[in-house]
């Protein structure tokens, strides 16, 4: 009967240690961003692919998704000559600063670096910038966004 119960007891055990760890990737954890003019509205039909598989072309509220677990995201700037100063925002009220903090970002011209830095976001020194003047790189890429 001791015999029965330790083997009862230890199947137990197995099964029940069976489920602790490991986690599970059940793919993108999607949010949501939008890149906005210097007045605060979306910009829209800018294409972007991003690492995760997720892409698309911004809407009319300059919303894009990307993968919630830093996902790096590239922006096409010349398909629809995008000519605006670019932000990257957390809504899409034109009445709020939600301006984002601390996204590392590089664009290119001519397959030359043309920008690089960190999004900014300081009301007091309005600050909250992304690039300016659009038309002057080919495409931006964000890096590790989250």
């Amino acid at each position: 009967m001791k015999k029965f119960m330790i083997l009862i007891l230890s199947g137990v055990s197995v099964m029940a240690l069976s489920g602790c760890g490991g986690g599970s990737d059940d793919g993108p954890v999607p949010e949501t961003y939008f890149i906005t003019d210097g007045l605060g509205y979306g910009v829209s039909d800018i294409i972007y692919h991003c690492d995760s598989g997720l892409s698309g072309v911004t809407n009319f509220e300059g919303a894009f998704t990307f993968d919630l677990r830093g996902d790096n995201c590239n922006f096409d700037l010349v398909t629809n000559i995008i000519v605006d100063d670019l932000f990257i925002e957390y809504d899409n009220d034109p009445n709020t600063d939600a301006g984002i903090n601390g996204i590392y970002y590089e664009c290119v011209a001519n397959g030359t670096l043309s920008a690089s830095g960190y999004t900014r976001y300081d009301p007091l020194w309005d600050v909250n910038g992304f690039i300016e003047d659009g038309s002057l790189h080919d495409g931006c890429t964000l890096f590790d966004i989250y």
